[in-house]
């Protein structure tokens, strides 16, 4: 009995020493980091938010949802990051005043979720872009992200609003959702839906939709570069084929023993000269016509003439439309190559910012569900709070290093970032 007694108290005494040495790294760290973010969120953030608001983002549906995440990230590493160094500093900014328990519990709650729901809609914007190139022309808009967002906003206020009225000062001094009865023995069932709508759910949509991503622009990227093979292939018959029509019509140009010198360049002239075929037959040949259609002492018949006129100005008309319709592909190709290469760089972003998002949450999730798992045993509950506390530093750090991620996998961003902010 007394070893059993033993092994006990020195199992209890090592978890409890395991405990304190992880409260006070995670206290140190976050007195260290929280200064630091605090300061660092809401310049990148604001950053961020000024570039996505340029010309070259103007039409792209991804826009709003960037501008959205950027805002309620700045909300959420304030609020957070401002109560745990005070947390940290043993001053209790939640119990001063029954306004500042329910507001601040609110915004923190309330601003993660939002972040993390707006990500998921931005991954299923990404992944129509990428896989219905057709439905996301015709239908993804930025009006419709932007009501999508609004939509997402209103949706998770009306979830959390039960923070405003659940949480209040205690009889203690505390704020607690433990002063209403009915509350209390419902908070574990509302943080099942904070777990959901925070991690589960958004960490399976992101997911998913990153996975199809992936698929979709490997093919898009191996589609185009059989199109530009196909194209490279293409010019030079083309070319050759432009160089062999030329060829023939300055042969037929030359077996002609007429020189004209009057080139056609409208449809108009044409019929005034088909009209004035009259005047060609007749004994009086004007002297200007004469230098002009004929040379020497050669006779041209009037029907001859008009025959190698039209056949000149045909041509003439057939290699403007042609080169019209060249000129209109070469000037189209920049703009679509511009526009794919835009999409293709803010679903590169997107990638880098889930899976950042993914990484850095999916320990704050684990050890938020192993405290649940373990209310009854209060040592390992102890143990999985303070590694809840010292999960919450990378927590912080994917809310507030967005703007690093966007100017490293998108060289469209990275040349606006110089643009507004490394001017000389």
């Amino acid at each position: 009995m007394s070893i059993n007694e033993t092994n006990t108290n020195g199992t209890s005494d090592s978890s409890n020493d395991a405990a304190q040495l992880l409260l006070r790294l995670s206290i140190w760290s976050l007195r260290i980091v929280c200064p630091f973010i605090i300061i660092f969120c809401p310049i990148s953030n604001w950053a961020c938010i000024k570039i996505f608001q340029s010309r070259i983002y103007a039409r792209s549906s991804s826009k709003w949802y960037f501008i959205f995440i950027a805002i309620f990230d700045t909300i959420y590493v304030v609020v957070t990051a401002s109560l745990l160094l005070l947390l940290t500093l043993e001053i209790y900014i939640l119990n001063m005043h029954v306004l500042s328990c329910k507001i601040i519990i609110f915004l923190n709650y309330l601003s993660c979720q939002i972040s993390a729901g707006l990500l998921a809609c931005l991954s299923i914007d990404r992944l129509v872009a990428t896989s219905c190139i057709s439905m996301y022309r015709q239908n993804c808009t930025t009006n419709l992200s932007k009501n999508v967002c609004f939509a997402v906003i209103i949706i998770f206020s009306i979830v959390n609003s039960h923070y405003l009225f659940g949480y209040t000062i205690g009889p203690k001094g505390g704020c607690s959702p433990r002063h209403y009865n009915w509350y209390d023995k419902n908070y574990s069932r509302l943080n099942i839906v904070y777990l959901l709508s925070y991690s589960i759910i958004p960490f399976t949509i992101i997911t998913i939709c990153n996975i199809f991503i992936v698929i979709s622009v490997c093919q898009n990227k191996t589609n185009m570069k059989k199109k530009y093979d196909m194209k490279k292939s293409i010019l030079p018959s083309n070319n050759q084929h432009k160089h062999t029509v030329t060829g023939k019509c300055s042969a037929q140009m030359s077996d002609k023993p007429t020189k004209v010198f009057v080139s056609i360049n409208d449809n108009k002239k044409m019929t005034n000269l088909l009209n004035s075929n009259s005047d060609w037959q007749s004994d009086q040949i004007d002297p200007l016509s004469e230098k002009l259609l004929l040379t020497g002492d050669q006779s041209v018949n009037s029907s001859e003439t008009t025959t190698t006129v039209l056949e000149h100005g045909q041509l003439s008309l057939t290699l403007k439309h042609e080169n019209s319709i060249s000129t209109r592909c070469i000037s189209s190709s920049p703009s679509n190559s511009q526009k794919m290469c835009v999409q293709f760089q803010i679903t590169i972003s997107l990638l880098a910012i889930s899976i950042c998002f993914i990484l850095c949450t999916l320990p704050n999730c684990i050890t938020t569900i192993m405290i649940q798992a373990y209310a009854n045993d209060d040592q390992k509950r102890k143990l999985w709070q303070a590694m809840n506390y010292l999960s919450i530093i990378p927590l912080l750090i994917t809310h507030s290093v967005n703007l690093i991620f966007y100017y490293l996998s998108s060289n469209m961003f990275r040349e606006r970032f110089k643009e507004y902010y490394l001017k000389k």
